[in-house]
């Protein structure tokens, strides 16, 4: 699943910190700043399938 965030650095470190609690994150794009709206980023998050001990699961 790819998830969206938009917000400023402190939303985004706050949301990413909830998502990482609750799902487990595969990898993080780049922080990209948005043009049109100022102090506001954007970042993906692609989250994992869970790991159990000898496969992986969905």
């Amino acid at each position: 699943m790819r998830i969206r965030i938009d917000g400023t650095d402190a939303e985004i470190a706050y949301a990413m910190n909830k998502i990482r609690t609750i799902l487990p994150v595969g990898s993080v794009s780049p922080i990209v700043r948005r043009r049109r709206r100022a102090y506001t980023w954007r970042v993906f998050i692609n989250t994992a399938p869970k790991r159990t001990e000898t496969r992986w699961i969905a």
